[in-house]
């Protein structure tokens, strides 16, 4: 599972499943973002999702995240 969002909105957010986040791995409208610290993006991740650590949101969301119509789903698990 994995909460949905869109950047820049203030809409609540909504759980996808994850049968949705491997049909959607192609969407350039989707951003797949792993919040795990970086050792275990490392040790495994969805194949396309880019690394944002929990500490580093507030510092690094915004050059990470830059396209404000972007939906992103944040996930915190490897790709098992």
């Amino acid at each position: 599972m994995a909460k949905l969002a869109t950047v820049g909105s203030h809409e609540t957010l909504t759980t996808i499943s994850r049968e949705e986040i491997l049909a959607r791995l192609q969407d350039r409208a989707l951003a797949l973002v792993n919040v795990m610290p970086v050792d275990a993006f490392k040790a495994g991740h969805i194949l396309g999702s880019v690394n944002l650590p929990i500490a580093d949101i507030p510092t690094k969301a915004r050059q990470l995240l830059s396209n404000f119509n972007q939906e992103i789903a944040i996930y915190c698990a490897g790709p098992t």
